[in-house]
């Protein structure tokens, strides 16, 4: 008679973990992706104001092309301060989403690909934890 092997609680939770983690980190990498690929097609730039901090991004005040008011919160070049104008480059699709300093943006598509990897990475670790 044979007796299945049952795994043990642990293995389905880093299963489920794992699963998750993979979910997340490919959501991640569509969103950032979308974000990076509007920014990289956007012709409208503007001149923004920082008006604060939240944590490391930068809530920037600007104006569009059209004459909308729009706040944005967004990486900013190293030293910037409250008060501080900002060259933007923006999307009109949604200018408080897709916005950034120009400054800033030198590696596009690098987080989405970091993203990706993270994805693939736990992919095959939960994949080689269900095979065993």
């Amino acid at each position: 008679m044979s007796r299945r092997h049952r795994r043990p609680f642990g293995e389905w939770l880093a299963l489920a973990f794992g699963a998750v983690a993979a979910v997340v980190f490919l959501a991640l990498a569509i969103d950032k992706t979308d974000q990076e690929a509007r920014l990289l097609r956007a012709e409208h730039t503007a001149t923004g104001v920082v008006q604060g901090f939240r944590g490391d991004s930068a809530r920037v005040a600007f104006v569009t092309a059209e004459g909308r008011k729009v706040v944005a919160v967004i990486d900013v070049y190293s030293g910037t301060r409250v008060g501080d104008e900002v060259p933007l480059r923006y999307h009109s699709d949604d200018p408080s989403r897709y916005a950034m300093d120009t400054r800033t943006h030198l590696l596009p598509l690098l987080l989405p690909a970091i993203a990706l990897t993270g994805a693939v990475v736990m992919g095959v670790m939960t994949l080689g934890l269900w095979r065993r």
